[in-house]
């Protein structure tokens, strides 16, 4: 977005805070149904954001309830920790008429999954969010790209909307904001950021209790897949995507049943890819029980993902993004779905991404990419390191190690006995 846009956006935004606060406070002075959604596939920032409001405003006296499309309907491990759960209903349980409908951290009707449907029936509705690539749909809409998180757009609206601040609003806002920043690591960790964040603390958020539970925590059964998605990863590169290289693996249906585990137990798998030395792009593509795919792309770089992402049909931010791939069609009559090993499928999807790239990195090339000009390096096509790592050996002695001699020989020590 030019600085222009970004303007004209922040201006509209401006504009538009009136009609949201209106909306809102007659929400409470009614009393009737207010339906907050998040995305599918939450992570905190759409369901923190939508807990914090939703508690804000049942506090307040509106008859709020917050839902997500899932199936079956339950939080994530990572977000268990997450106030405010007794606002929560499955779709099929939320009241038959709902006066208003704001979404959080939707950036097209598609993210709502089944809810996009109740938002279409509902007499007035207010999106809000903060993704650059979000596309105009709904009555009003809250949509501040320069913002770090949703959290704090929602942040901001209970200051206007003059709501309190108590411990459990700010921890859900808090876990958006410490999500969508990637822990405070990533560009959009303005100082506005940082003074949201602190704000957010004194009002009870614990940055520590947070932390673990979103990013320190994992199954046992984890750190088997771990070691076999990592063990199958890839760095590709092609000379016409710019000399921009993408560490990538991926991560079979097979894979997740055979340990009992779910597409949330591993979305932190992308990010271990995300520091690789050698790469300045990360992917990871997670096979869905249907045989579509969805992937999870990062970048260290100038190359904008989400860009990338939207060229794919999907979206997402500067460094972090996603989009589904489809499933692979039958061909020659075999079966639908993926290849036996996910491996054919997942090149195509690597040949796509790099072909992103290349337009998004200027290089028009002959394109579409082919996996045929694209060079992979695997773990196993490294050298073997001659010699051992200094860390791996005792230190060199010009004198041969010999035993201690016998106590009585030894000299009195000066250290106090141990306790």
């Amino acid at each position: 977005m030019t600085p222009d846009a970004a303007g004209r956006a922040a201006a509209g935004r401006d504009a538009r805070w009136p009609d949201a606060v209106e909306l809102l406070r007659a929400a409470v002075e009614d009393g009737r149904p207010v339906g907050l959604f998040a995305h599918v596939n939450p992570d905190s920032d759409t369901l923190g954001s939508a807990l914090a409001l939703g508690l804000a405003l049942r506090g307040a006296g509106a008859n709020a309830v917050v839902s997500f499309d899932a199936d079956p309907f339950r939080l994530p491990d990572g977000l268990a920790f997450l106030p405010g759960q007794e606002l929560l209903a499955a779709p099929g349980d939320l009241p038959e008429t709902l006066d208003l409908v704001v979404t959080l951290d939707a950036a097209a009707p598609h993210m709502l999954g089944v809810l996009a449907e109740r938002m279409a029936a509902a007499a007035h509705t207010l999106v809000v969010d903060h993704h650059r690539a979000s596309v105009g749909f709904g009555e009003l809409r809250l949509v501040d790209p320069d913002a770090p998180s949703t959290s704090t757009v929602v942040l901001e609206l209970l200051d206007r909307l003059g709501l309190p601040l108590d411990a459990a609003v700010a921890t859900a806002l808090y876990a958006g904001l410490a999500t969508d920043t990637g822990s405070f690591r990533q560009a959009t960790t303005s100082p506005a950021a940082h003074r949201a964040a602190a704000r957010l603390v004194e009002a009870g958020a614990d940055p520590t209790v947070i932390g673990w539970s979103v990013w320190g925590i994992h199954r046992f059964a984890y750190l088997g897949l771990l070691a076999e998605v990592l063990g199958r990863a890839g760095l590709a590169e092609s000379p016409d995507a710019g000399g921009h290289r993408l560490a990538w693996t991926y991560i079979t249906h097979a894979d997740l049943a055979r340990r009992g585990l779910r597409l949330e137990h591993v979305e932190g798998v992308v990010d271990v890819l995300w520091g690789v030395l050698e790469a300045d792009l990360a992917a990871v593509a997670k096979e869905l029980p249907d045989g579509r795919w969805t992937v999870s792309l990062r970048s260290r770089g100038p190359i904008d993902v989400g860009a990338v992402a939207m060229g794919l049909g999907g979206g997402g931010h500067r460094e972090k993004a996603g989009f589904l791939a489809r499933r692979r069609e039958p061909v020659d009559g075999e079966p639908g779905g993926a290849w036996p090993d996910g491996e054919s499928r997942v090149r195509e999807i690597v040949a796509g991404v790099l072909d992103q790239v290349r337009l998004a990195s200027g290089h028009s090339g002959a394109g579409p990419l082919d996996w045929g000009t694209v060079r992979v390096t695997r773990l196993s096509d490294l050298p073997p390191v001659r010699g051992s790592s200094p860390l791996s050996e005792p230190p060199p002695s010009s004198e041969p190690l010999s035993e201690p001699p016998p106590s009585s020989e030894r000299p009195p020590s000066s250290e106090p006995p141990p306790l």
